[in-house]
């Protein structure tokens, strides 16, 4: 399958900041999550940039005289399933915070962070759009590990949650957690509200899949939400979002380095480098995904910057 087949030109919506977006979420709030893995020190940040941004630049030269391999799916697995066999979910507990190392920005701010503590943050957005959209289905697609589901399921014990992602190691790590009778103190610490009941995450369904072919039925869910898992799609992204609109009844969310907050820069070039997505959101239409808003005012990498969507199927 090609690109959509729609005239997108005009259908783009603007970018808003994070006090017209209808989940009602703070800059306070956001600080407060990301403060435990994170820290300022603007001259450290920017001689980590410098350096990053030459082997960006070499790494960006290297794709365009085609001299690096495309992100095939096989290549995703093996990468993301090393990762996964090795997770300790420990490293999420507010009181063992790994070394702030990767660069993030925030509008004037530049951070050293661990990406701990965008998980928390993205997990804020994924709460709210939960609590506006009040689902009775959700899936999660590219779940990885299930952090983000083990962390949900708690506060919406009422909702059925279902998660696939294409690595057995990851569906594997969230399946050992689920023997225990609760989630553990640290996790529980680790989400931005408390929770509902701390042993729902039993109930979440995790299951190994592809994201091209849905093994669901039309319709089977109120509300599909992403996290940083079609970034590694862009390859098979035709059938990804078409298999996202068949199998929704409802919305689809997704937190996404969309090319609309990468258009220019380094983090174009870092995208291309790394043959991650390039869909606009202006692409969503041509795929039976009518944009509602968008937002980039959030805490970002500095080099792969996201933006929060909500769609609407029809």
């Amino acid at each position: 399958m090609g690109e959509p087949h729609n005239d997108s030109k005009g259908m783009s919506i603007p970018l808003l900041p994070l006090s017209e977006i209808p989940l009602g979420i703070t800059r306070e709030e956001i600080e407060r999550l990301f403060a435990p893995f994170a820290r300022i020190d603007d001259a450290e940040w920017r001689r980590r940039a410098a350096k990053r941004g030459g082997k960006i630049w070499k790494q960006y030269l290297r794709r365009r005289f085609g001299l690096s391999q495309r992100r095939l799916q096989a290549a995703v697995a093996a990468e993301y399933g090393a990762e996964w066999r090795s997770i300790d979910y420990r490293s999420y507990s507010l009181d063992r915070a790994p070394e702030p190392k990767s660069l993030w920005q925030w509008g004037s701010k530049h951070y050293l962070a661990s990406n701990r503590g965008g998980t928390r943050v993205r997990q804020l957005f994924l709460i709210r759009a939960i609590e506006l959209l009040k689902p009775r289905r959700v899936l999660e697609v590219g779940c990885g590990n299930g952090i983000n589901l083990l962390l949900l399921a708690g506060r919406f014990p009422k909702a059925a949650f279902t998660g696939i992602d294409l690595t057995l190691e990851g569906i594997a790590a969230a399946k050992a957690l689920q023997q225990q009778a609760l989630l553990p103190d640290y996790l529980q610490a680790f989400a931005p509200l408390s929770l509902v009941d701390p042993a729902a995450f039993r109930r979440i369904d995790f299951q190994t899949g592809d994201a091209s072919a849905l093994a669901f039925a039309d319709k089977s869910f109120d509300l599909i939400f992403t996290c940083l898992s079609l970034e590694q799609m862009e390859r098979i992204r035709p059938r990804v979002f078409t298999e996202i609109a068949r199998v929704t009844d409802g919305h689809a969310f997704m937190i996404e380095p969309f090319r609309d907050a990468n258009l220019t820069g380094m983090s174009r070039r870092y995208i291309v480098a790394r043959d991650y997505l390039r869909a606009r959101i202006a692409d969503l239409p041509g795929y039976g995904l009518q944009p509602q808003w968008g937002t980039a005012d959030m805490p970002q990498e500095a080099f792969l910057k996201a933006t929060a969507v909500l769609a609407k199927v029809g």
